[in-house]
């Protein structure tokens, strides 16, 4: 009998060591015109919150937003597990058994530099051309949005154009998403993010929620006993779904209870 949205709920919550691992835009927090603006629906902050306070839950955001991001807009306390662009750095200081390499830093050659300067300009070029559109620069990369420009057929243009720019300089690693399009010089997933955390906390489940193409490297991490959920309407391996960030929101609120109501029995 195939597992209701509600009982892997129950089900996971009841886990001893618990991994909750969330994406960051379009999950977390609804998209924005300026990626600067966006911020955790406040219903899943204080979930967030109340899970990270937890025995034996550990609370990780994987998102390709840069780390120096995710400290300052979704764990300034310090009480998260963190993973920014796309798996590239990562923070462990927050895991009770500490590893001895928890930051993971992004250093890059000199190859890689003179590459990322290169799609910089690429970017800077099409932003020039297509009023409305940005660029987020990133530690090995660069985004081209497109959110801002009403004309979805001219929105569409831009973004082919910027991928086909890409491309053209070879070594990139292209990802596409929602209204915007993303180039690395480096080759890390999200997938790998969340491997690397799952070594590192060893938890019996994980749950994860992702809205993007980039999430389904962490949905392939998962195993038969985990938990992925889908935000949105895209294709997914995970086997749960809901439809945006609102609703995420509201399951989190009642799984931080299901979860708080576990462990305190287990005290």
């Amino acid at each position: 009998m195939t597992e209701t949205l509600s009982d892997a709920l129950a089900r996971t919550a009841g886990a001893d060591h618990l991994l909750i691992a969330l994406d960051f835009d379009g999950t977390l927090a609804p998209f924005t015109e300026d990626p600067a603006d966006s911020r955790p629906l406040p219903a899943a902050r204080e979930a967030l919150d109340t899970l990270a306070d937890l025995p034996r839950t550990t609370v990780a955001i994987i998102s390709g937003r840069p780390l120096e991001f995710l400290r300052a807009v979704v764990d300034p306390a310090r009480r998260m597990v963190l993973s920014g662009s796309h798996g590239a750095e990562l923070d462990l200081t927050a895991l009770p058994d500490l590893p001895e390499d928890a930051e993971h830093d992004i250093h890059l050659t000199v190859e890689q530099l003179n590459l990322l300067d290169r799609a910089v300009d690429a970017t800077e070029r099409l932003v020039s051309q297509y009023p409305g559109s940005r660029a987020e620069l990133k530690p090995a990369g660069v985004c081209f949005h497109t959110r801002p420009i009403k004309d979805q057929r001219v929105s569409e243009q831009a973004l082919a154009e910027m991928t086909r720019a890409y491309s053209e300089l070879a070594g990139l690693r292209i990802t596409p998403g929602q209204q915007v399009v993303e180039c690395s010089v480096l080759s890390a997933t999200k997938g790998d993010g969340l491997r690397i955390i799952r070594a590192a906390a060893s938890p019996d489940v994980i749950v994860f929620a992702g809205d993007d193409v980039t999430d389904e490297d962490a949905m392939a991490v998962l195993t038969v006993d985990d938990l992925g959920i889908k935000v949105g309407e895209k294709e997914s391996a995970a086997r749960q779904r809901v439809s945006g960030p609102e609703e995420l929101a509201d399951l989190l609120s009642v799984f931080a209870d299901q979860r708080a109501r576990v462990v305190t029995s287990i005290k």
